[in-house]
C-alpha cells in the first residue's frame, strides 16, 4: 500500500464494543474506524446515511470517529454476522444512489472457517486486525479477492 497520510475509512460492524474498540484502534493509522455498528438492522440503518456524507440520525454505537466526509471503502463484518444479515445490509447499500465515480464499498466479511479465538477470548480481537489489515491491503492494492458473492470477500 502507498504511504499516505489520510487514513481510509472503513466501518466496523460487531456484536460488542469490547472487541469494537480495540480493532478500531489497531486499524490504525492507515484505517479510519468511521463507524462501529451494532447488528445488521442498526447496520442497515445506518451506513446509507454515511455514504452520503451526513451522520446517521441515530447510532448503535459510540465508537468510530464519526467522520463521514469521506465515503468508506468497506463494511466490515464479524464473526456473528450470516449470510441474511450480510444481505440485509448490501440491500441498504444497493438502494443509496450515491454520486458519479463514488464506489459501493466492499463488504468483508469474516471467514469463519479460519481457526480463531472465540470472543471475547484474549487474542481474538489481534487476529481480527490482523486479518483485516491483510485484506484491505489486497483490496486498496487492486488485488482481486475471494467472496462467496460479487461485492463481498472473505477475510
Amino acid at each position: 500500500m502507498a504511504e499516505s497520510s489520510t487514513p481510509i475509512p472503513v466501518v466496523v460492524c460487531g456484536k460488542a464494543e469490547i472487541v469494537g474498540k480495540p480493532v478500531a484502534e489497531g486499524l490504525k493509522p492507515e484505517y479510519e474506524v468511521v463507524l462501529f455498528c451494532l447488528g445488521a438492522q442498526p447496520t442497515a440503518a445506518e451506513v446509507p446515511h454515511i455514504l452520503k456524507g451526513v451522520a446517521p440520525p441515530s447510532q448503535s454505537s459510540q465508537v468510530g470517529t464519526g467522520n463521514y466526509a469521506s465515503p468508506p471503502v468497506a463494511v466490515i463484518m464479524g464473526a456473528a454476522w450470516d449470510a441474511a444479515d450480510v444481505a440485509l445490509v448490501k440491500a441498504a447499500i444497493g438502494r443509496v444512489s450515491l454520486p458519479a465515480g463514488q464506489a459501493v464499498p466492499v463488504i468483508l466479511r469474516n471467514d469463519t472457517s479460519v481457526p480463531a479465538p472465540q470472543p471475547p477470548a484474549p487474542g481474538y480481537a489481534e487476529q481480527l486486525i490482523r486479518r483485516m489489515r491483510l485484506t484491505l491491503g489486497k483490496l486498496v492494492a487492486g488485488e482481486k479477492l475471494d467472496g462467496p458473492e460479487e461485492g463481498i470477500v472473505w477475510y
